[in-house]
């Protein structure tokens, strides 16, 4: 961490956020006790990043200092961030690449290329799995450090699987975690509804388990998040990003993005009136049997001698 430069750029701040990764703990004691005692005015606030260092899943300050790799979709505003300097092996090694780079922000966050011109033959500069994974599963990328390779073809395809699974369910909720996805989350929900499934948003920040297994009556879950984080727990229900809703209607494997979505609402029916109120009574009879049955008063247990035989008629039938 370059304090020269950090001092520099806290003249005039009043509160910073100092955000680190797991990876980078060790620094936070350094970093923060220089802010304190050379900048005893700043509110310093210690956050936790999760993987990756991303502006949509921390609370919004004047100024960051940022420990550990940033995500490269959403930069953030102000701030100051850690950088690493390679090994002349390293260099030496890279310079003699013919492929395109991508290096994270603690290597200088370089891009030979453009997000839409990276392709399989790409280097991915980086020591964060999390960093390289988006990469790889996207574009087939190669570690420039030999990260673990997972399998792309199997993760792939468990994405289709769950949008063939999706398809028939009828009620859907929403969860976009950012105002940035909110656009989004709603053309989705557009193009839900339009083909006569039932689909609400919700705007949560937190995609813990515990606030995830308090959502009731939907079938699925669709999370539009930033690409980079994998949300992997497990519910009775399906949890989906995008993609797998975009595949579950169209039937067609594009070129892999989480947050990919085209589909277009279909047409409206002139019928309008008896597919709401279809679309109402699947909902009421899939609730059918969750009610608690209650009585008043004492429950008669006793054994009471009936009449035999057939009945031949019900005089007071519905009396």
């Amino acid at each position: 961490m370059d304090f020269g430069l950090l001092d520099e750029k806290l003249r005039g701040k009043t509160e910073v956020g100092l955000l680190s990764t797991e990876e980078y703990k060790h620094m936070l004691r350094d970093v923060y006790d220089h802010i304190k005692g050379r900048h005893p005015h700043v509110d310093t606030f210690l956050l936790n990043g999760e993987g990756i260092l991303c502006p949509l899943k921390t609370k919004s300050f004047e100024f960051f200092v940022l420990l550990g790799v940033c995500c490269p979709l959403h930069p953030f505003e102000d701030f100051i961030s850690i950088s690493c300097c390679m090994s002349q092996e390293d260099m030496n090694r890279l310079e003699g690449k013919q492929e395109n780079i991508v290096c994270d922000s603690v290597y200088g966050g370089y891009s030979s290329k453009s997000e839409d011109e990276i392709d399989s033959n790409t280097f991915v500069v980086t020591k964060s799995q999390m960093f390289y994974d988006y990469y790889f599963y996207k574009y087939d990328a190669k570690s420039f450090y030999e990260l673990e390779k997972r399998d792309r073809m199997q993760y792939l395809s468990s994405k289709c699987n769950k949008g063939r699974m999706i398809q028939d369910l009828q009620i859907f909720a929403i969860i976009f975690t950012s105002r940035v996805y909110e656009e989004l989350a709603r053309t989705i929900r557009k193009a839900l509804i339009s083909r006569r499934k039932n689909a609400y948003l919700l705007f949560l920040k937190d995609l813990s388990y515990e606030r995830m297994i308090t959502i009731e009556g939907t079938e699925c879950i669709v999370i539009v998040d930033c690409p980079l984080f994998e949300c992997n727990l497990e519910l009775h229900i399906p949890i989906v990003t995008p993609f797998e809703v975009e595949y579950a209607f169209s039937g067609e494997w594009k070129r892999f993005d989480k947050n990919s979505f085209s589909i277009e609402p279909e047409p409206k029916s002139d019928c309008t009136e008896i597919d709401l109120v279809g679309r109402a009574g699947r909902i009421l009879l899939k609730s059918e049997g969750q009610n608690v049955p209650y009585c008043y008063g004492e429950e008669d247990m006793s054994i009471h001698n009936g009449e035999s035989g057939i009945p031949c008629r019900y005089d007071s039938e519905g009396i």
